[in-house]
């Protein structure tokens, strides 16, 4: 392969692992959301269950 494909090809290497990148941080704050509740809904069942057992 001659230089310019290795250049296309490492550029749109570098272009697909910004883009993923990207993509993945802005999912952060809707997991980050989520996250946030499943704890508090484990943490309810939890006191549930206590509750249950005195």
């Amino acid at each position: 392969m001659e230089l310019a494909g290795w250049v296309t090809v490492g550029t749109a290497v570098v272009v697909g692992a910004f883009t993923v990148v990207g993509h993945l941080f802005d999912q952060v704050p809707a997991l980050a959301q989520k996250l946030i509740i499943a704890i508090r809904s484990v943490r309810a069942v939890r006191d549930e269950v206590r509750d249950g057992r005195e």
